[in-house]
């Protein structure tokens, strides 16, 4: 008696490959989108940080705020913790860490002249000019640098408009590319404005002014004195919406 084993057979054999290929597809596209999660949640900008906590407050199985993990009640989800939580706001964040590391240099001798004071609008930065610039020059020292890297550092983590000051003594200066403490005093903010734009702080937030030597914090009787006029304050002012009426 003739059977249909054989047809029966192949026809399983194609259901349980189609099965396989669907199921292997199915495992890569989920890799793949782990991995993608993994990458986005260690990059520093903000905008990345809130489409992870979007995404993990979309799936039932990873905590969310005001939420329950579903999977595993009380447990972090299929990704660790420390790339789950929120980075503002939680235990030190970026903006902390670059503020105490300015802190950290302002003790240092080699930093004397480096001031830094949070206020209840934001943030001021009192730099030495020796910390930046030679004498009667605008170009930033090489070691000006990584201080400044730390004030961008700062302004990433928690935007806010920035104003640069420079400020000179009262000795005269006149030289082909100086004529007067006026044009020293706004090129040596406009280099300090360049540079932090430089490093990704947005042109529209930044500031530059120069002015001389009329707003000495001690009067110009000393050379100890004038050493302390000379100097670039830097101004980060939070809460301030562009093309506000506070300008």
């Amino acid at each position: 008696m003739a059977t249909e084993t054989g047809p029966v057979r192949k026809k399983a054999s194609e259901d349980e490959d189609s099965f396989m290929v669907t199921y292997v597809s199915l495992m890569i596209l989920l890799l793949t989108f782990m991995i993608l999660m993994v990458t986005l949640a260690q990059i520093k900008e903000p905008r990345f940080r809130k489409a992870i906590g979007s995404v993990k407050g979309a799936f039932s199985f990873m905590p969310f705020a005001g939420g329950k993990d579903q999977l595993h009640d009380g447990s972090v989800g299929f990704l660790p913790q420390e790339i789950l939580a929120e980075p503002p706001g939680q235990g030190e964040s970026d903006y902390e860490k670059a503020i105490e590391s300015i802190r950290h240099k302002s003790r240092l001798d080699q930093y004397e002249g480096l001031e830094i004071e949070e206020t209840r609008k934001g943030l001021r930065l009192r730099i030495s000019d020796a910390l930046l610039f030679g004498r009667g020059k605008a170009e930033l020292k090489e070691e000006a640098r990584s201080l400044l890297d730390l004030v961008a550092d700062a302004i990433e983590a928690k935007p806010g408009r920035v104003m640069v000051v420079g400020h000179t003594c009262d000795l005269p200066i006149s030289t082909p590319e100086f004529p007067s403490n006026w044009e020293l005093s706004i090129t040596r903010a406009v280099n300090v404005v360049h540079y932090l734009e430089s490093l990704g702080v947005p042109p529209d937030s930044l500031y530059a002014f120069g002015l001389a030597d009329q707003q000495p914090l001690v009067p110009n009787d000393s050379e100890a004195n004038r050493r302390k006029n000379r100097r670039v304050e830097i101004f980060i002012t939070y809460g301030w919406e562009k093309g506000d009426g506070n300008e």
